[in-house]
């Protein structure tokens, strides 16, 4: 399996844009106004509303979990290349005959 890190680098961003897109959302839901309803479904609306803005809201947050997620990968890369360069800085300094 081969996995390009700028890749999963470019997928965090991915997931923090829909993380926002989704936060904008569940606030244009929070901030709409049922009371341009009857009376007979003005209740029913209110409902829909706020499921759908928890439903938004979750959506967000797992949304930033996998962002995360993806950077901690990231993270996990790059230090793994830095200890693998130490390792060949110091084995470079058998190269040379020392006599």
């Amino acid at each position: 399996m081969e996995v390009v890190p700028v890749s999963v680098g470019e997928a965090s961003r991915a997931w923090d844009e829909q993380h926002l897109d989704l936060d904008a959302a569940a606030a244009q839901i929070a901030d709409a106004d049922p009371s341009g309803f009857t009376g007979n479904v003005r209740g029913s609306a209110t409902r829909f509303l706020t499921q759908w803005e928890r439903h938004a809201e979750s959506l967000g947050t797992v949304s930033e979990q996998r962002a995360d997620g993806l950077r901690t990968t990231v993270s996990d890369y790059v230090t793994s290349d830095e200890a693998t360069r130490g390792d060949l800085v110091r084995l470079a300094s058998y190269l040379h005959e020392v006599r």
